[in-house]
C-alpha cells in the first residue's frame, strides 16, 4: 500500500511518501514573475555590470563544467579503464588527474552533495541522513524539505485580510558555492544536484533536483491498474481496479492530489485491445500502447485546489496470467510546463527547457525502482525507463554547454545510482547491466569533453561508491534484544515510527539509515538518560557492543561506530545522530528499522530487487574524481570540490569552506 504522504517514509532505497504542498497559483506567479524578469531584463545587467568585483586571483579558465554520476565507484571505473572499456575516462585522467575521494559520514547522497555545493561537513549545513528525528513526537521528518502553511496578510487597509498559505522551505543550510560566483559577474546553470529543491535565486539557471515530490506529494508513488486485486500488500504505488465495460474494453480512475476536501482529485482512463496493442483514452488523449513498452509522456490535468493542476505520466501496459491487462502509470511528475511547485530559478527555466526538447521527468528520484522491485514492470521497462530520463538530461545538459559559455555548468545524472542499485547482485561483466551503463557513462564524458574549448575545466565526480547489500541489519532490534529500546507490554513488533515504544524505558533508538540517537532529557520529550557522563558512558557501552555483533557464520557486521562530536563540528551537528554505525559491505540497515520499525530479528537476508547500496561505512565507499587539469588530489575530500573550483574562476575560497583547492600549492599563489 502506499504510505501515507503525511507520515514521511524514509528513502530506504526507492523513496516514496513525503508529504509536499502542491498550489496552482505557483503556476500564476510563474507567468507574473515572467513578464516582469523580461521587462526588468535591461536594468538587471545594468547593476550586474555595476556591482561586478574583481577577482582575487588570475583565473586558471573561463568555465568550469562538473558532470556529477552518481554513485560512480572508483575501482570498478579504473578496472574497466585498464581493460579499455572505458577510454575517454582514461584520456581525460591522463590529461588531467584521476582518484579515489572520501564521501561523508555517512556516504549517503543528500548528505554528500549537500557537501558538495558548500563546502562543509554536515554539522555546518545540517543534512545527515534523508530522515531528520522529530526528537518531541519520536516520528521521522524530511531532513532537507519542510512544507506546511502559514498565517500572511495581503491586501492594503482597510481591506487586508488574513489567510493561511502553504509554503515550502529548504532546510539545507549553509551557502551553494555558486552562489558566490554573481558577485563577480558569472553566471551559473545547474541541473539537478540533489537538495536543490526548493530552488535558491543564482545568477543564472537552476532545474531543482532530489526531493521534488509527485502530485501526490510522495517522492514517487506509481498506479497499477488490474482487474483483480494483488494478493500481497506492496509500498511506494497504489493499485486500482480496472472494470470492465460494456464495448469489451476496460475503465479506471487514476487518482491525483488531494482537493481542499482532503480526497484525491481523478481523472478517467479507458483501455482498449486492438489485436496485439493497446489504445488508452485520458484527458482527451489517444496513445497506443504497445506491451513492455512505456509510452510518451502524457500531459494529465486534475481540478483541485480551486483550479487545475497539471502533471505528466507515462503509461506501460502488459498481461496476467488470464490475459487480462495490467497497466502500469509512472508517478504524477509535477508538469514542468505548468509547474505546480517551484522547481526551477528562474521560475520559467523549466518551461524553456520543455519547450525545447519536450516534457521530461522531474521528480527528484524519477527512475522507478520501487516498481521494479514489486513487479509492477521488468528489467527491461526498467532500464527503458532509466536511459530515457539520461537522454532527457544528455539534451538539458548539452543546450546548458552553448548557451553558458563562462562561469559554472553542473549536471548530476542519476542513472549510474539507480541501475548499480537494481542490478549489482549480477556484477559489472561484459554484457550486464551496469557494464553497459558505465560504458555510457563514458561516452557521456567523451561526447563532453569535445564540446569543450581550451580554456575549459572538466570535473567527472560522484558523489560516493558502490557496494553490495544481501543482508539487513536491525538496529533497533539490537538495541531492543540488549536492553536499551523497550516495547510496551505486549508488543512484539513495530511496523514503523515507533508505535509501540516505551519511551519512559527507553534509552537509545534508531532511524535513518545509519544514525542511533539516545533518548536525552531535556532533548527528547520523554528523555531518559542524563546529558553528561551518563550519556557519554552509554555511547561508549552501545559502540563497544555494536563493533562486537556477528553473523552466524562469524562475519563481522559493523566495520566502525563514529561519535558525532568526532566526525562533525559546527552549529548544526547538535542536530545530528549521537552515533554514526558503518556498516561492511553486503550489510546495511533494514527496510522498516529506517522508520522507525522495530523487526523479529536483528539480520535476516535482504529479499529485494534493490541489492546493491553505498548507506555502509563511508570509508568503504569512496567517490570518484576526475579532472582535464592536474591535481594535488592524495586524500582528496568531497567538501575540496567547492575551493577548487572557485580558485580555478580565480576567487578566494570564503574563510568557513573547510575543503582545500586541489590546486598544486606553487598553483595557488
Amino acid at each position: 500500500m502506499l504510505l501515507a504522504a503525511s507520515s514521511a517514509s524514509a528513502y530506504v532505497g526507492p523513496g516514496a511518501g513525503f508529504g509536499i504542498v502542491t498550489s496552482f497559483l505557483v503556476f500564476i506567479n510563474a507567468i507574473v514573475v515572467s513578464l516582469i524578469s523580461a521587462l526588468l531584463w535591461p536594468v538587471s545587467m545594468i547593476l550586474r555590470l555595476c556591482r561586478k568585483r574583481r577577482r582575487e586571483f588570475r583565473a586558471k579558465v573561463r568555465r568550469v563544467v562538473i558532470l556529477g554520476l552518481d554513485g560512480l565507484s572508483p575501482g570498478i571505473a579504473r578496472e574497466l579503464m585498464d581493460r579499455g572499456e572505458m577510454p575517454n575516462l582514461a584520456r581525460l585522467s591522463h590529461q588531467g588527474s584521476f582518484a579515489e575521494m572520501r564521501t561523508t559520514c555517512p556516504g549517503i547522497s543528500p548528505v554528500a552533495w549537500s557537501s558538495f555545493q558548500t563546502g562543509v561537513n554536515p554539522g555546518r549545513h545540517g543534512i545527515f541522513d534523508f530522515l531528520a528525528p522529530d526528537r518531541k513526537r519520536y516520528i521521522p521528518t524530511l531532513s532537507s524539505v519542510k512544507t506546511g502553511s502559514a498565517t500572511s496578510r495581503s491586501g492594503i487597509w482597510p481591506f487586508r485580510r488574513t489567510a493561511r498559505r502553504p509554503f515550502i522551505s529548504l532546510l539545507r543550510r549553509s551557502r551553494p558555492f555558486w552562489g558566490l560566483l554573481r558577485r563577480y559577474g558569472l553566471r551559473s546553470t545547474i541541473l539537478r544536484v540533489p537538495i536543490t529543491y526548493p530552488p535558491e535565486p543564482l545568477d543564472g539557471h537552476l532545474l531543482s533536483g532530489m526531493c521534488v515530490p509527485d502530485l501526490r506529494g510522495t517522492q514517487g508513488s506509481y498506479t497499477l491498474f488490474s482487474c483483480e486485486k494483488p494478493e500481497d500488500r506492496f509500498t511506494g504505488g497504489l493499485w486500482k481496479e480496472l472494470l470492465k465495460t460494456e464495448g469489451g474494453g476496460w475503465s479506471g480512475e487514476l487518482p491525483g492530489p488531494e482537493t481542499e476536501e482532503g480526497v484525491p482529485a481523478s481523472v478517467d482512463i479507458s483501455l482498449q485491445r486492438r489485436n496485439d496493442r493497446f489504445t488508452i483514452r485520458v484527458c482527451d488523449h489517444n496513445i497506443e500502447l504497445v506491451p513492455g513498452e512505456l509510452s510518451r509522456w502524457v500531459e494529465l490535468v486534475f481540478r483541485a485546489g480551486g483550479g487545475k493542476v497539471r502533471g505528466i505520466t507515462r503509461f506501460c501496459v502488459s498481461e496476467d496470467d488470464t490475459g487480462s491487462p495490467v497497466l502500469y502509470a509512472t508517478a504524477l511528475n509535477v508538469s514542468p510546463l505548468s509547474p505546480s511547485v517551484p522547481i526551477s530559478h528562474p521560475v520559467h527555466y523549466c518551461r524553456y527547457l520543455a519547450g525545447i526538447h519536450g516534457p521530461f521527468a522531474t521528480l527528484g528520484l524519477a527512475e522507478d525502482t520501487w516498481a521494479l522491485s514489486n513487479g509492477a514492470i521488468s528489467a527491461g521497462t526498467f532500464l527503458q525507463q532509466a536511459w530515457s530520463i539520461f537522454h532527457e538530461r544528455e539534451m538539458m545538459f548539452f543546450d546548458a554547454l552553448r548557451n553558458n559559455a563562462s562561469g559554472l555548468v553542473v549536471c548530476v545524472f542519476d542513472t549510474s545510482d539507480r541501475i548499480q542499485h537494481m542490478f549489482w547482485s549480477e556484477g559489472h561483466g561484459t554484457g550486464t547491466p551496469i557494464n553497459e551503463m558505465y560504458r555510457r557513462m563514458d561516452g557521456l564524458v567523451g561526447e563532453t569533453m569535445s564540446r569543450l574549448g581550451g580554456r575549459d575545466m572538466l570535473v567527472v565526480m560522484s558523489d560516493h561508491g558502490f557496494t553490495s547489500f544481501h543482508t539487513c541489519v536491525d538496529l533497533n532490534r539490537w538495541l531492543l534484544e540488549n536492553g536499551y529500546l523497550v516495547l510496551e507490554d505486549g508488543v512484539r513488533e513495530v511496523e514503523t515510527s515507533f508505535k509501540g515504544v516505551d519511551w519512559s524505558r527507553t534509552r537509545a533508538w534508531s532511524m535513518g539509515l545509519a544514525g542511533i540517537m539516545l533518548n536525552l532529557r531535556g532533548r527528547e520529550a520523554l528523555g531518559a538518560v542524563e546529558p553528561g557522563i551518563e550519556a557519554q558512558e552509554l555511547l561508549e557501552e552501545i559502540s563497544e557492543k555494536l563493533l562486537k555483533l556477528e553473523d552466524d557464520d562469524g562475519t563481522k557486521v559493523v566495520n566502525a561506530v563514529y561519535a558525532a562530536g568526532e566526525v562533525y563540528n559546527g552549529p548544526y551537528a547538535e542536530d545530528a545522530p549521537d552515533l554514526i554505525v558503518g556498516t561492511v559491505k553486503g550489510y546495511r540497515s533494514g527496510w522498516s528499522c529506517v522508520t522507525g520499525g522495530v523487526g523479529q530479528r536483528v539480520l535476516y537476508p535482504n529479499e529485494k530487487r534493490w541489492n546493491g547500496d553505498h548507506c555502509h561505512d563511508h570509508s568503504l565507499v569512496p567517490g570518484t574524481l576526475a579532472c582535464s587539469m592536474k591535481l594535488d588530489d592524495s586524500g582528496a575530500d568531497i567538501t575540496d570540490v567547492a575551493p577548487t573550483v572557485l580558485m580555478a574562476l580565480g576567487i578566494r575560497p570564503p574563510f568557513y569552506m573547510e575543503g582545500r583547492s586541489l590546486f598544486p600549492e606553487e598553483e595557488r599563489e
